[in-house]
């Protein structure tokens, strides 16, 4: 009976290791993909005012591409994250009586999805990728100057997960980006931006520099608690 059970446990083993390997017949390439060594390349992004009621607002939904210098999307996209409830949080301020100085903000995104070309360099020669964003926060800092803004900059910190390869995952991906023209500014609106999504008329439009995107990939976790999950089943 001992011996039955140990069967039964390698042939489970042996089972359980094919599916995994067969969930990322299509994987990235994992590694560290910079914009400052050329690795990757920055990009543009819109945030739609969903509700028209202004920037932080739930629900303002952002879309950002890739930027080449005469075309988007051609290396990534990232869309779809929406204001949480809570929207943009002030965390600090300092501004004097004349009205200069600056304030901070922490926002946090619901949903969101990205996609890889699978030709650059992280690709298996297989096609491209996509996936579901799990966490995505800016922190901002606005800038003022005699009551007015004069410049809005954003730290961007998300996580994704690969849909072909569920122990594939977008970790730790930071961007800087730069408020260049907004709804109400007077000034036209620049071209070759990514769209505004759901259906809004107005928002934001910002430049992506300096971004460091971290493709992980760890199987291990998800072998060893498959497999102690079946040892405990036929203890």
């Amino acid at each position: 009976m001992k011996l039955l059970r140990m069967f039964l446990v390698v042939a489970l083993a042996m089972l359980v290791s094919s599916v995994v390997a067969a969930q990322c017949a299509h994987q990235p390439v994992p590694g560290s993909y910079k914009t400052l060594d050329g690795t990757m390349i920055g990009g543009r992004a819109s945030e739609a005012f969903c509700s028209g009621a202004g920037p932080g607002v739930p629900g303002n939904t952002q879309n950002a591409e890739s930027w080449n210098g005469a075309a988007l999307g051609t290396q990534w996209k990232i869309w779809g994250m929406a204001i949480d409830a809570a929207g943009a949080v002030e965390t600090a301020r300092s501004i004097n009586s004349s009205g200069t100085g600056w304030i901070d903000y922490v926002t946090n995104y619901a949903g969101g999805f990205f996609w890889l070309s699978g030709s650059h360099t992280w690709g298996d020669g297989l096609g491209d990728f996509s996936g579901t964003i799990t966490y995505y926060n800016v922190g901002t800092k606005v800038s003022y100057f005699m009551g007015m803004i004069v410049g809005v900059t954003s730290n961007i910190t998300l996580r994704g997960q690969f849909a072909d390869c569920p122990y594939c995952f977008i970790d730790y991906s930071l961007a800087n980006s730069m408020l260049i023209w907004k709804t109400g500014d007077g000034a036209p609106m620049p071209a070759n931006y990514p769209p505004f999504l759901c259906g809004a008329n107005g928002g934001e439009l910002h430049d992506i520099c300096c971004v460091t995107l971290n493709i992980v990939c760890d199987p291990t976790a998800t072998e060893t608690s498959t497999w102690g999950a079946i040892k405990d089943l036929y203890r």
